[in-house]
């Protein structure tokens, strides 16, 4: 088996669809017989829960390897999801990002080093935050996909986090790339949304991915159940939606970034703020 691709899944704002992608993303591609590992690097654990296990009835999770432990294998668990296992989160991980006094940027690299013959995708749920977790996820990362919620206020941070991903590049991973921007929660009757991804990919052009995950009930709903949309509702437009992206995903090259993203990202966004 070839090394897998390690893909970081990040935005510091919440609500955005980030652990509602890192779900659905890793369960397609377990369906389209991918062999998938899903770190749930977010102290809200909600991609463990959003997989029917329950956090606190663990013994083993992501916090043994930040508190040294080398047997990552050990903390693997099955999913529900064909092709699908997972390193299941914990609020535990609040306290050590709190509590750090040493800094061990290739902690999560390390352990996901050890794992790579094994699957051919990791993927990282990553905290909502540009703090300790997530920064070790972006060095342990081949590339990242920033989900991004089309309203305005929802890319503030947008430019922070491509600065963010640029001093990683230079200082710690400099094979980083960005695997793509992901726009989510669209609704085709709001014309504010429409503008938003007209501006977005009229600035970052293939940095776009060509799928949009619309605006859909069900994938809302779906983690309350602890599955994946697959399980409870594959005949829905998110199902749809995201095994369209993990297509995507699957076909995609690794794309010429653009090295001033984040300058980029600012004049977008001052030109968005006095267009709207």
């Amino acid at each position: 088996m070839s090394l897998s691709k390690v893909i970081a899944i990040a935005n510091q704002k919440g609500g955005v669809g980030k652990t509602t992608t890192a779900i659905n993303l890793s369960s397609a591609l377990g369906i389209f017989e991918q062999k998938v590992l899903l770190i749930d690097a977010d102290p809200q654990a909600n991609a463990t829960s959003g997989l029917g296990i329950l956090p606190k009835n663990l013994s083993n999770s992501i916090v043994n390897l930040f508190r040294g432990d080398s047997n990552i294998e050990r903390c693997i668990l099955d999913t529900q999801s064909p092709n699908l296992k997972i390193i299941p989160g914990s609020i535990k991980l609040a306290e050590i990002e709190i509590n750090i006094k040493t800094p061990h940027l290739n902690r999560l690299k390390s352990a996901v080093e050890t794992l790579r013959n094994q699957f051919d995708y990791i993927i990282i749920d990553c905290s909502p935050s540009l703090g300790y977790l997530t920064l070790n996820s972006f060095v342990a990362a081949d590339s990242i996909i920033i989900p991004v919620q089309c309203e305005f206020y929802a890319l503030d941070g947008l430019r922070k986090l491509l600065s963010t991903i640029r001093n990683i590049k230079k200082s710690y991973n400099p094979n980083l790339t960005i695997e793509g921007i992901l726009m989510t929660m669209y609704n085709s009757q709001l014309i504010h949304n429409k503008h938003v991804v007209n501006e977005l990919k009229l600035t970052f052009k293939d940095l776009i991915f060509k799928t949009i995950i619309k605006r859909n009930v069900n994938l809302s709903e779906a983690p309350s159940f602890g599955t994946s949309i697959f399980n409870y509702k594959i005949s829905s437009e998110g199902s749809t939606n995201y095994l369209n992206l993990s297509q995507e995903i699957m076909n995609n090259q690794t794309l010429n970034k653009q090295k001033n993203l984040g300058k980029k990202s600012l004049k977008f966004l001052k030109t968005l703020k006095r267009r709207i």
